[in-house]
């Protein structure tokens, strides 16, 4: 569950939300009845399996791969 709070954090809460893989809180601050719900959709069965799906799809040296194409690029 992501509560952003400043920056870019609600455009990476809403990212979560449109991937499946986790909820996005409405706002900075949660209520009762708010941190609840969006914790029932961050805890569901489908969103467990859609966030395995997306991590298996995740390289682990995704920065050092891009610092090196754009090495290779901006060198040319």
């Amino acid at each position: 569950m992501v509560v952003p709070q400043i920056g870019d954090q609600p455009y990476w809460a809403k990212r979560v939300a449109e991937l499946g893989i986790g909820a996005a809180h409405g706002g900075a601050v949660p209520t009762t009845e708010s941190l609840p719900a969006a914790l029932d959709v961050a805890l569901a069965p489908k969103v467990r399996i859609r966030a395995r799906e997306v991590a298996s799809e995740i390289r682990a040296d995704g920065a050092e791969a891009a610092a090196k194409w754009l090495i290779e690029r901006l060198g040319q």
